[in-house]
Order: structure tokens, then sequence, then C-alpha cells
């Protein structure tokens, strides 16, 4: 007697097959359009969050958006990526301040009348804020890059701070004050400011100009 092997598949009764009911299938493809909508989210607000720093990185920004009184064309603002370039390439000026410190605005006010008695028509501005509320990769790559000359404060690491300047010659630091980067509100600005300090400071800064920017070395 032969055996059929067809006979051998036994049939899937009809009530042990999955059938999904209308409402079933709606539910189904309501749960897909949601995953859809928020992978798109997703996306979106990666690229929105992306141009958005990316934005803030090349938006040109003149001196007087910082500091309205300083109308002078010899400052260039400078972003975090300009900031390294600076840094590393050619002898340059570089002033990194805050808009928010009131110790930023006195220092500009300082040094501003030094560089037209020198006839200095270029000095990079650095504001800080931006690259320093982020943490991103600009701000650990300048710390790295003046390392050697930041201040360390309450016990910390060196901190990135404001206001400093600094002289540099192709990565090389020739000159940098940050006197009044770790200031605290113990003294009053004009306090520290005093006849003395500031002479001090005219002399110092002066003469680091002539000797590390001026000269042709």
């Amino acid at each position: 007697m032969s055996t059929n092997k067809k006979d051998d598949k036994k049939a899937i009764p009809a009530k042990d097959k999955k059938v999904l009911t209308k409402k079933e299938k709606t539910l189904s493809i309501i749960r897909k359009i949601i995953y859809l909508l928020m992978f798109a989210l997703v996306i979106f607000g990666f690229v929105y969050l992306s141009n958005k720093y990316e934005n803030k990185d090349t938006e040109v920004k003149y001196i007087t958006d910082y500091y309205k009184d300083l109308k002078s064309e010899k400052y260039e603002v400078i972003n975090g990526t300009q900031m390294i370039n600076y840094v590393k390439r050619g002898k340059n000026i570089i002033i990194i301040g805050s808009e928010t410190s009131e110790w930023s605005k006195k220092l500009m006010t300082i040094v501003d009348p030094i560089f037209d008695t020198f006839g200095i028509d270029k000095v990079y501005y650095y504001d800080i804020n931006n690259d320093k509320a982020q943490k991103n990769s600009n701000y650990y790559k300048i710390k790295e890059l003046l390392k050697g000359s930041l201040t360390t404060t309450d016990g910390s690491n060196s901190n990135l701070l404001a206001p400093s300047i600094y002289i540099v010659d192709n990565g090389k630091i020739l000159y940098y004050n940050t006197d009044t980067v770790a200031m605290k509100n113990t003294i009053e600005i004009d306090e520290y400011w005093n006849e003395e300090n500031l002479i001090k400071f005219q002399i110092e800064f002066e003469q680091a100009l002539v000797n590390y920017y001026l000269n042709n070395n």
C-alpha cells in the first residue's frame, strides 16, 4: 500500500491561524507611523542642532557686537577654529575676552589706546563664551595650545578664562597676561586698576609689544 506524502502534511486549522482584525491592522499602521515620525524628529533635531552650532561658529561678528563703545576697525573677531589657526600660524596679538565680564571690558579700554600709540592695526579678539559653554572640541584644543599659561583656580585643572592677552608666534607663546582672569567679587575693578597697577601693566605691555611683536625677529 503506497503512502501519499501530501497526506502527511496536516492542514492547519483555521482557528490556529493569526488573523488580524481591522482594528489590529489599524493599530499596527498607527504604530509604524509613530515610529517613522519619531525617527524623523530625531534626524531633524540632529540636523537643527548641528546647523545651529555651525552657524554660531561661522557667523561674522564685529567688536561692537561685544563692546558697543569700542568703535575700532583694528579688531578682528574670530571663532574657535580661527583662534586655533592664529595661535599656530604667524605672529599675532590675541585677546581672549568675555562680553559678560566687566573685567574684560576694562582691559579692552586699557589696551585700546596702547595699540593706537604703537600703530597696531590688527588684533584678534576671541570671545570665550560659546565654546566654553559647549565644552566642545575647539575649547579643549585651545586649552592644549595655551597650556602652561593658563590659570588654576580652586584646585581644578588649568582653566581657559577671560580676560587674557597673548602674543604668539607660530605656536609659541612669547608673552601673556592673565592677571585678572580669576578675579572675584572680593575686589572692585577700579580698586584693582589703581594708578600703580595701571602704570605697571602699561609699561609691561608696551615693552612686550616692542620686544615680541614689533621687532623683526
